[in-house]
């Protein structure tokens, strides 16, 4: 059996972990818009509805420009090859999967157009308002321990990392003031930061999932119980294989 292949095996999870934690980013930017309209609807605190309105759309070009790039590589790179030569052939979808969702990367917007979107009107422009707002919550999440200690501590570190890098390009955007040339260097690595904010992000939504699933698997049925594991499963193999690369 082809799953027996511990490459099939890798293949499979780095496929699962990563849809169902950008599932879960389409989901959660869905949730903050609801909560947005909401707000609005009870005319509810300005300031939070401000907040609200500026945590949208830092994610939006997340949603779009992460999204895109990851399934179009991950479709061209793990799924098609999933199935060996056949996945190159029409006999499996695959093949037509791939080329549809090239598309994606494209339309409203490249991903450099996004990654530059994001650096520059949803991080600049508002000065780190609604990125702090998201940090903060991953951080208070990362730093509260519990039965995933150490996947939450790697998550703090990539939280790190991220920052960093924000800082460099921040510290590049105010340089650019005398010297206009340094914008160029910014161009150079704003698509960079917006994928590793996405595999931030997807980390930290996939540990929640695993946290739920945890409480969960006590009284779970044999059905349901597949189920949690491979939430938690997803999780550990998220931190574990993808973070480090940031």
């Amino acid at each position: 059996e082809i799953i027996k292949h511990p490459d099939v095996r890798r293949s499979l999870m780095v496929q699962k972990s990563y849809s169902e934690g950008m599932r879960a980013l389409v989901l959660y930017t869905a949730s903050i818009q609801d909560a947005f309209a909401l707000a609005e609807a009870e005319g509810g605190d300005k300031e939070k509805l401000e907040d609200l309105h500026l945590v949208n759309d830092l994610l939006l070009p997340i949603v779009k420009g992460y999204g895109s790039e990851k399934s179009w590589t991950l479709l061209g790179t793990e799924s098609l090859q999933t199935f060996g030569g056949s996945g190159f052939t029409t006999d499996w979808p695959l093949e037509q999967y791939v080329r549809d969702a090239k598309i994606d990367t494209l339309y409203e917007g490249t991903t450099a157009i996004q990654g530059l979107d994001f650096f520059f009107r949803k991080i600049i422009k508002d000065q780190g308002r609604a990125i702090g707002l998201l940090g903060k919550q991953i951080g208070k999440f990362a730093a509260s321990g519990g039965d995933l200690a150490s996947e939450k501590s790697e998550l703090g570190k990539a939280l790190q990392e991220v920052n960093t890098a924000m800082g460099s390009l921040v510290g590049l955007a105010m340089a650019s003031q005398e010297d206009p040339k340094e914008l160029y260097k910014i161009g150079q690595s704003s698509s960079r930061l917006l994928m590793m904010v996405g595999d931030l992000i997807t980390a930290w939504l996939l540990l929640r999932q695993a946290e739920i699933a945890n409480t969960k698997m006590i009284s779970a049925s044999d059905r349901d119980r597949p189920f949690y594991e491979g939430k938690i499963a997803s999780a550990k193999f998220f931190i574990r294989n993808v973070l480090p690369n940031l």
